[in-house]
């Protein structure tokens, strides 16, 4: 696992925000993530994952944990965020990045600057705040400064893997926010399903956007985009899209909020 001092904590009120220290705190990130993927989310885990209680895969060990602690609870209920980070850097530890069980990343890889993939990220309910988000994206902001990363990238999900319920928000990101082509991660071909469900001038960006999930939502703010089709996880119960985000791209007033000089 990846253990590295990349910036300092932050603090607000009972909360701290740090990358996890030790295989403790990455434990206790993974419990967590078991807790709203598979129990509250109903994600379907392997027979390891179930018996453990705590959600993790071979990525896990290249990653960077990011993890919000609130400071007055005990042992591995002290983590209530998380995220994980692995870089092209250390993704040479493994192979490949987690996005490459869905969607081609060519274009990306073949980028000669660091790349990061955003994967698990997940807040116990009631931290689902605008300041824990925050904190999180503040965190993230402090180790692209850190590590130079030039582009961002993941799976962002709707929940639930009835496609015909999200026609209208996966045509909205279809015609409004693709990628551009020479970073577009595309489906692969046994798992592609097309975005292109409604015609352009159907689409109400309006009411598409009220039903976009936060985090989605919250990647469109940072001038995210999304790859050329959706993938359905089964296991995860949900429906994914690609989310590329050019760190140079960020709307000034996130900049300034989140990425140190």
């Amino acid at each position: 696992m990846i253990f590295e001092n990349v910036f300092e904590p932050i603090h607000a009120g009972h909360l701290t925000l740090r990358l996890a220290e030790n295989e403790a705190d990455v434990y206790a990130a993974q419990r967590l993530r078991y807790r709203i993927f598979c129990e509250e989310m109903g994600a379907v885990a392997n027979l390891a994952v179930q018996q453990q209680k705590r959600d993790f895969d071979q990525y896990d060990e290249a990653c960077y944990h990011l993890i919000v602690i609130d400071n007055s609870r005990v042992g591995d209920a002290r983590v209530v965020g998380t995220y994980r980070l692995l870089t092209r850097s250390n993704m040479a530890k493994i192979g490949s990045f987690y996005t490459e069980t869905e969607y081609n990343i060519d274009t990306m890889k073949a980028q000669p600057i660091e790349i990061m993939e955003l994967g698990r990220s997940c807040v116990e309910q009631q931290y689902r705040t605008r300041s824990v988000i925050q904190m999180l994206w503040a965190g993230i902001g402090a180790f692209i400064a850190a590590k130079n990363v030039k582009l961002m990238f993941g799976c962002a999900s709707f929940h639930g893997v009835n496609v015909k319920e999200h026609i209208h928000a996966l045509s909205y990101l279809y015609h409004y926010h693709m990628t551009p082509e020479q970073y577009r991660p595309v489906a692969l071909p046994a798992h592609y399903v097309s975005m292109n469900l409604m015609p352009k001038e159907e689409v109400v960006p309006r009411a598409a956007l009220a039903v976009l999930p936060p985090l989605i939502k919250g990647y469109l703010r940072l001038n995210g985009t999304v790859g050329d089709g959706a993938v359905i996880d089964y296991a995860f119960n949900t429906t994914d899209v690609s989310i590329v985000v050019q760190t140079d791209l960020l709307k000034a007033q996130y900049a300034d909020r989140y990425m140190p000089e």
